[in-house]
């Protein structure tokens, strides 16, 4: 199938087409073993999204982002979340010891989200001799008598595999993970999402950008977002709504399209008051003035503490602080975003992967 027939078929049968694992085999692994037969290696990006969650987007983004940087010389092929079953004989059959699995990092490391989980225990599971890594997650399977359970099967799961790292994203997930997995390497670092700088070309900026959750994970009533508004109508004369969540699906081919028009969102903000993590930090990426609120776990209070430097980003769980954050943000003058920070703590991340072996020439990225 060509791009251009690609790119005016619907979503819904182009998702049809490329399940059908005939064309999977072409597509993928099959078109990399034969074209690249110098290159003995790649990096499995497994678990991409295609659903309507644009943070989960931008993680599959700035993880092809830093492993197109880290690892020039690897291969690099993006397996779809549903897709992977239909991939898995041909990575029976074509991947090598030598290459490496990355599983998406995000917030879906536990029951919650359970196809995700589902995926990466088949990816542990299937290839107990390659190098594995988690990507920055947060883990979160809840006190329930399911919650306990499904944790003591990742646990299994994951605690017989000989070279799988676990990376957690704050604090509370690397705790939880370095007691749960003693079997396996766990590391610490923010989002990877932290390591984009989307800063420029700057926009001219007016009004505030609310961007609050509907979802389960919200913590703050209808009452509560009421007043939020109100607070916000009081500091700017006009105020625009958003969420990092779209209500239609993203396709790999228009993720970068979906990305830059939210991105360009807040940059166009003067100020932006969210409860989404991811909310948080594309505000914290586009140097953007923002209020932080809480939700049900632990994972934006967590990763706050790697942008709390900034001066920009403000927390808070209580709405009625808010009008005093909009004020002393109004102070701030051109706040610049430097992602810096993040680079030592990435290091990890490319220590724990480039220890699988001796890197081969070339590169390039094939999807599946």
């Amino acid at each position: 199938m060509s791009q251009a027939l690609e790119k005016i078929l619907p979503l819904s049968f182009r998702n049809y087409v490329s399940n059908i694992p005939v064309y999977q085999y072409y597509k993928g692994y099959l078109s990399y073993r034969n074209a690249y037969k110098d290159k003995t290696k790649a990096i499995y990006v497994v678990g991409s999204p295609e659903h309507d969650n644009l943070g989960d987007h931008a993680i599959t983004y700035a993880q092809m982002n830093f492993l197109r940087k880290a690892f020039p010389d690897y291969t690099l092929i993006e397996i779809v979340a549903n897709r992977l079953m239909h991939n898995m004989k041909c990575l029976e059959e074509f991947c090598s010891p030598e290459d490496i699995f990355v599983l998406q990092g995000g917030g879906n490391f536990g029951i919650e989200y359970f196809r995700e989980e589902e995926v990466r225990r088949k990816i542990i599971s299937e290839f107990p001799n390659n190098k594995i890594i988690v990507f920055p997650q947060t883990i979160y399977f809840g006190d329930t008598e399911l919650g306990r359970a499904e944790f003591k099967k990742t646990q299994d799961i994951y605690g017989s595999h000989k070279d799988l790292t676990l990376v957690a994203r704050e604090a509370t997930s690397y705790e939880i993970m370095k007691a749960g997995f003693r079997n396996n390497a766990v590391l610490l670092t923010p989002d990877i999402v932290m390591s984009l700088d989307i800063t420029d070309p700057p926009k001219e900026r007016h009004g505030a950008l609310l961007c609050i959750r509907a979802d389960k994970e919200s913590i703050f009533s209808e009452q509560d977002k009421k007043v939020i508004q109100e607070y916000t109508s009081k500091h700017y004369s006009n105020t625009t709504f958003t969420d990092t969540c779209i209500l239609r699906s993203v396709s790999l081919e228009d993720r970068d399209h979906e990305l830059n028009t939210l991105w360009n969102q807040f940059k166009e903000a003067e100020v932006v008051i969210t409860d989404r993590l991811h909310g948080m930090i594309f505000a914290a990426i586009t140097s953007t003035p923002c209020i932080a609120l809480g939700n049900y776990n632990y994972k934006v209070v967590g990763s706050y503490e790697w942008i709390k430097h900034l001066g920009y980003v403000k927390f808070t769980n209580d709405v009625k602080h808010i009008p005093a954050l909009l004020e002393e943000l109004k102070t701030i003058q051109r706040p610049r975003y430097n992602n810096e920070f993040s680079v030592q703590h990435y290091s990890q991340i490319i220590e724990s992967m480039a220890s699988s072996s001796a890197r081969e020439p070339a590169s390039s990225i094939v999807t599946a």
